[in-house]
């Protein structure tokens, strides 16, 4: 399992979906509806990435961290810290959905977020960042959360717009790193992606011509 990107290609990744998050978020309002994240509705799917989107932007203050690169843009899920106990994440997000007035208030805070962190992105340096006790290169950390927007994105199922390409297909590369089995060359990205992260379960038929993916999948959630 390796999957090294240079700072170039992780950053552009990262751009391009915070382009695309920015126009669905302009018109996005359903935060009751379900998403595909198991028992999340896409309200809790935004605060969630919220929260996730100023981590990084203050992880980006401390580029040049100290020591060695210790993990890889797909290493990274494997070592990701599971949540003790879901059942009061979940209701932790809700709360801060509950917080907002009306719709467009969370939504727009989140814009204000991802129009800041693009900022950021556009002027880190390259270098290394240590986040959540890992130190990355900056283009796999950049990289990684493509990969976390792109699948968010995809769990808000009423956006008919897809991820941005660069950032599925970086995503698709990770599904593909961290599977032993064989990944179907003619799945286009989003199939490898749902499956991959378990928000879509093969088909008895899939299972019978992959038997190698139902084992491996889910590999990041």
């Amino acid at each position: 399992m390796t999957l090294h990107l240079d700072h170039a290609e992780g950053r552009d990744a990262l751009l391009d979906e915070l382009a695309e998050w920015e126009r669905l978020l302009g018109a996005f309002d359903d935060l009751d509806a379900p998403s595909r994240c198991d028992g999340w509705t896409c309200g809790q799917v935004l605060a969630h990435v919220h929260l996730g989107l100023q981590d990084v932007a203050l992880a980006l203050l401390a580029v040049e961290a100290p020591g060695e690169v210790t993990v890889d843009a797909a290493g990274y899920w494997t070592r990701y810290p599971a949540a003790s106990d879901p059942a009061v994440g979940s209701a932790f997000l809700a709360g801060l959905v509950a917080a907002y007035p009306r719709p467009t208030a969370l939504t727009a805070h989140v814009a204000g977020t991802v129009r800041g962190l693009a900022r950021g992105v556009e002027r880190a340096s390259e270098g290394r960042i240590t986040f959540q006790d890992m130190t990355f290169s900056t283009g796999d950390f950049l990289g990684s959360w493509a990969v976390e927007l792109a699948v968010h994105h995809l769990d808000l199922e009423l956006i008919a717009d897809p991820p941005a390409a660069s950032a599925l297909r970086l995503a698709r590369r990770t599904v593909e790193d961290l599977t032993e089995a064989a990944v179907p060359e003619d799945w286009d990205d989003a199939t490898v992606v749902l499956a991959g992260t378990g928000r879509v379960a093969l088909s008895d038929a899939e299972a019978g011509r992959h038997p190698g993916l139902r084992e491996a999948f889910p590999v990041l959630r």
